[in-house]
């Protein structure tokens, strides 16, 4: 049985100016400053050089410290899990921030709120914080900003009082998804509710599906239903039994809307012929699948994009169009499904 190895120290900036035979000093230099500026090439390329052979990677904690200013911007996950359209909107914001010289930082905590998350948050010392309005006390806002935050940005239903907000409500997903159905002639349709890790989000849009419906005097029937292939079989064998089955179904998100066009399938109903179908989110295999799924969508990539706009543009001090909030509107894709 080999021992296992004895755990090494990270390489410091002192390791570094040792391989490049310069000072710690001028190792901070090339590291902090832009090329050209008063060192020699030759010079800055020997530390680069010792910087990859050993392996250095500054702490930017420790540089936060020394400097006074970060270039970390905190986003603490959502209670929603992670799909299609939260990595959508991550790998955009990243991109949008990248582009002037940020770094997003992923904090995992998905349910802290008030001042013990902002304490948390603030002791990473970030350059700005974009979280869910909810989770964004008054007194955390000040808590934040006297640890030297110089932006914070909220998201959600509804817009903070003390902060910048981007607002964009599910209730509208399932709103418009009805809309839309409606629109279409249909007077007889079906929610489906998913249960499980979506359950929040699934009774937000069933809660702006079912005023649509209401104001548009159809009737819309809650179906709660978890991710089962057999219990979504049921359902449609349920629906052939009865004289008066509903026309069209807003599944709710795009994962359930193809669980029911293949169950429809299988018991012999076509789409959107028999059943219209309207998913949620506009996922990739919308496009894919026949017929092609109609589906709501947030713009989560737009959304990324103007996030770090907004961001970048707080942090520098810079006006911005939206000052106090910005409301992102969905809009349905149409396709062959409904």
């Amino acid at each position: 049985m080999s021992l296992p190895e004895p755990r090494r120290k990270p390489p410091t900036s002192a390791d570094v100016a040792r391989v490049a035979g310069v000072s710690r000093s001028t190792v901070s230099y090339v590291l902090n400053s832009p090329p050209g500026a008063r060192v020699s090439a030759e010079t800055r390329e020997r530390v680069l050089k010792a910087v990859r052979e050993i392996g250095y990677a500054p702490s930017a904690p420790a540089r936060s410290l020394r400097s006074g200013t970060s270039d970390i911007v905190l986003f603490p996950l959502p209670v929603q899990p992670m799909g299609q359209p939260l990595e959508q909107f991550i790998d955009e914001l990243t991109e949008g921030l990248r582009r002037q010289d940020l770094n997003l930082l992923i904090h995992g905590d998905r349910r802290a709120r008030g001042v013990d998350a902002a304490r948390t948050w603030a002791a990473l010392r970030p350059l700005a914080v974009l979280a869910e309005a909810n989770r964004l006390s008054d007194e955390g806002v000040k808590v934040l900003r006297r640890a030297g935050v110089r932006a914070i940005f909220a998201w959600g239903r509804e817009r903070h009082p003390g902060v910048p907000t981007a607002i964009f409500d599910n209730r509208d997903t399932g709103a418009l998804a009805i809309r839309h159905l409606a629109a279409r002639g249909h007077r007889r349709m079906a929610c489906l509710v998913p249960s499980g890790p979506l359950a929040a989000l699934a009774g937000e849009r069933w809660e702006g599906a079912k005023s649509a419906a209401e104001e548009a005097g159809c009737s819309l029937e809650r179906v709660d239903v978890g991710y089962v292939r057999d219990d979504v079989l049921a359902l449609v064998r349920d629906w052939q039994r009865r004289t008066s089955p509903p026309t069209a179904v807003f599944a709710g998100n795009d994962d359930f809307a193809l669980m029911i066009m293949s169950a429809l399938r299988e018991c012999g109903w076509s789409v959107p012929d028999d059943v219209a179908v309207v998913g949620a989110d506009d996922l990739p295999f919308c496009e894919l699948v026949w017929p092609r799924l109609t589906s709501v969508t947030m713009h989560t990539r737009t959304m990324g994009g103007g996030a770090a706009d907004a961001l970048t543009a707080f942090v520098s001090g810079r006006a911005y169009k939206h000052l106090d909030h910005m409301v992102v509107h969905p809009r349905v894709v149409v396709r062959e499904s409904g």
